[in-house]
């Protein structure tokens, strides 16, 4: 049979055009209810953790320095469409120093689970939370040597200070 290569390749796949459009049509029906159901699986919650700081520890270099008494309030909003928000009313002394709210903490890596690492400041601040212990306990570094603060004692007598709490799991 003679014929042109168009016309040929039409009449040897005569079945073809009926078995197309319901397999198409199956596809996209599939690949739509695979859209819809990964958009209708609900977000991961936030997670809340409040606490009390109970003390602090102030370094120069690598020296434990003497510091002030350090009490306060924290709240850690750990919500994974956001970075992480952490506030923290500090006082030194039993006197008000610091009342501050960063809503921008970078999830960092731990090797275990239940123990969040962020940071903050590029890295000039860290915050970690741990939930594997009873009560969740909660610690704030912050590295003031590389903010260029001094051990000088006209200016401060540590670069280094930790502050660390116990935690309460919040709503959310």
């Amino acid at each position: 049979m003679m014929c042109m290569k168009t016309n040929c390749w039409f009449d040897r796949n005569r079945l073809l055009p009926n078995l197309r459009i319901p397999t198409a049509g199956r596809f996209i029906l599939i690949l739509l209810v695979l859209v819809t159901s990964a958009n209708s699986l609900p977000a991961a919650p936030a997670q809340t953790y409040n606490g009390t700081l109970t003390r602090g520890t102030f370094f120069c270099g690598s020296t434990q320095v003497s510091g002030p008494i350090v009490t306060g309030t924290w709240n850690l909003s750990i919500d994974p469409a956001t970075p992480a928000q952490l506030m923290l009313n500090v006082f030194y002394n039993g006197s008000h120093h610091l009342a501050w709210g960063y809503n921008a903490l970078i999830p960092g890596s731990s090797p275990y689970p239940g123990v969040y690492v962020f940071s903050g400041f590029g890295g000039i601040a860290t915050a970690t939370l741990d939930t594997t212990v009873t009560p969740a306990t909660f610690r704030w570094d912050v590295d003031l040597s590389q903010l260029g603060v001094s051990c000088d004692p006209d200016d401060k007598s540590y670069n280094f200070l930790t502050f660390f709490g116990v935690a309460s799991r919040g709503g959310g």
